[in-house]
């Protein structure tokens, strides 16, 4: 597992703030297997991005707008 330094104050999907250091960013293993499974849904044009956030909510119990999922999905290609 990764650990990677807080860019912002809010906390991306998938990680969680690093209980022995804050400043730190730990992260959640089933979120990103979920985020990209998701992603390639969406690239493939098997889901929209509403439904994709839907689902992502569904499995994790995290939400994730849609478009916050579009930035994640435009960003890494």
């Amino acid at each position: 597992m990764e650990n990677m330094r807080k860019h912002k104050g809010r906390v991306p999907f998938g990680y969680e703030k690093d209980p022995d250091n804050p400043s730190f960013l730990k992260e959640i293993p089933t979120q990103i297997e979920v985020l990209n499974e998701i992603k390639s849904l969406i690239t493939a044009n098997v889901l929209s991005l509403r439904e994709g956030s839907a689902w992502i909510y569904a499995k994790t119990g995290r939400s994730l707008s849609y478009q916050g999922l579009k930035n994640i999905v435009d960003q890494n290609g």
